[in-house]
């Protein structure tokens, strides 16, 4: 201390005394005789000489300090950069009060004990913004999201913060961003960064969520998107249309090959979507799915449920009558017979059938028509035989005369009918027909 109060000179002989004899005379009290002199040169060697495998918080607080007040700013960032040791409240704080021109040390400091918030705030506030691109493009681009959080808190320019997202590019997390964004309303801002990152050939859920999001908020042929987008998340942007329009949700839970069949039937039954239910039903071909939506109970009064009615109205009416597929046919006419609804299976084929369509001769198709009216509404047999021509007579005919239907009528109309050439070319078949024709009559209509 009294060499040092001599003057500059004994500063490098009290710095060599101080390194030798510094754990007998204690870092702490020599740092402090070397403050009270203001031999900030002399403290910056004497700490340099020990920093680096000193565990003393002090000596490393003290090295950075008196490596800021000499300008040694690329040491102090090596130190706040590799020491596990100082006390990283205690050197942020004095880095941001010190407002360095370089302001690399607190960087570090900021970077690695979580400060981003407070690192951001004091780089946009004291115009350092080149800083902010640096931190970001070079030191740690996973924490843009937290930066730009701030950014957006702090009102800062869009161009600014847009000219740093496309800095980061694809280093960027794109999830963490998208929720900083969302919960702040500003998803549209990343417009330009996400475009750009599907430009890359990115296939990420997050990126086609978020810019589904903003196409559908503009209004930007939303429809498309859904339709042709491979890479989405169908139950995130369903929930997201559910309450912009309905019929967008539909598109979205559509697209998940089953996955959001719960999410689909619930929107289709809230906001009356029975037709593109209906629509959905025929092209799936999944008994199981049918049986979710035609087993619905009834209401506590015994009345039908209304809106199972709806859907199968529009089944009958628009959805299978469109269909030019057996499959989807053949799965449709399986439901409605495992869901045990007679008499809309028969409006069902009727509207097949009779009124036309691809499927309007399949021979099934007309056998369990008739069967079903033999079953479930014996009147509209005999019709039935006289519009259809191609369906397995013989066996129609005799299930008419069993003891459980008794269609005698019918069964004497199917004979005659088909003991005609038209119907049946050889001499043989047509006799036989005529043979049994006259069997029904004699045995069982005893006329």
């Amino acid at each position: 201390k009294d060499m040092l109060s001599r003057g500059p000179a004994n500063v490098q002989v009290c710095v060599e005394v101080a390194k030798k004899y510094y754990q007998e005379l204690g870092a702490k009290d020599l740092v402090t005789v070397f403050e009270q002199n203001k031999a900030i040169e002399g403290l910056y060697y004497f700490l340099g000489a020990i920093v680096n495998f000193s565990e003393d918080p002090l000596v490393h607080f003290k090295y950075i300090q008196s490596s800021c007040m000499l300008g040694q700013f690329k040491e102090a960032e090596r130190v706040c950069r590799d020491s596990n040791i100082y006390n990283p409240e205690e050197v942020k704080d004095y880095l941001k009060n010190a407002k360095l021109p370089d302001p690399r040390p607190l960087i570090h400091v900021c970077d690695r004990f979580d400060f981003v918030d407070e690192l951001t705030e004091y780089l946009y506030l004291n115009s350092l913004l080149q800083y902010i691109e640096v931190y970001v493009t070079k030191v740690s681009p996973a924490k843009t999201p937290q930066v730009i959080g701030k950014l957006f808190d702090l009102g800062a320019n869009e161009d600014f913060v847009k000219r740093i997202l496309m800095a980061v590019g694809t280093a960027c997390p794109v999830d963490e961003l998208v929720e900083v964004a969302e919960t702040r309303n500003r998803l549209r801002l990343l417009q330009p960064w996400l475009e750009a990152r599907v430009a890359t050939g990115s296939t990420e859920p997050g990126t086609h969520n978020a810019l589904g999001k903003i196409y559908i908020t503009l209004n930007k042929d939303p429809k498309a998107f859904l339709t042709n987008n491979m890479f989405y998340e169908p139950k995130v942007l369903g929930a997201f249309c559910e309450s912009l329009d309905p019929s967008l949700a539909f598109l979205a839970y559509k697209k998940s090959s089953g996955e959001c069949d719960d999410d689909l039937i619930k929107i289709s039954f809230t906001h009356g979507l029975y037709r593109d239910l209906a629509r959905y039903l025929v092209e799936r071909q999944d008994l199981d799915l049918w049986a979710r939506v035609l087993n619905k109970e009834d209401g506590a009064d015994g009345k039908e449920d209304p809106q199972k009615r709806q859907l199968i109205d529009q089944v009958v009416e628009w959805a299978l009558p469109e269909s030019t597929s057996a499959d989807e046919v053949s799965c449709t006419v399986k439901a409605f017979m495992a869901a045990d609804l007679p008499g809309e299976l028969i409006v069902l084929l009727e509207r097949i059938i009779l009124q036309g369509s691809d499927f309007s001769d399949n021979k099934n198709l007309q056998n369990l028509l008739i069967l079903t009216a033999i079953r479930a509404d014996a009147s509209r047999v005999a019709g039935y035989i006289d519009q259809l021509d191609n369906f397995d007579a013989k066996d129609i005919a005799l299930i008419c005369v069993s003891e459980s239907h008794m269609l005698y009528e019918e069964a004497y109309s199917i004979y005659v009918k088909f003991s005609k050439p038209e119907f049946m070319e050889s001499k043989e078949d047509q006799e036989e027909m005529q043979v049994s024709a006259i069997g029904v009559l004699v045995d069982y209509m005893k006329d």
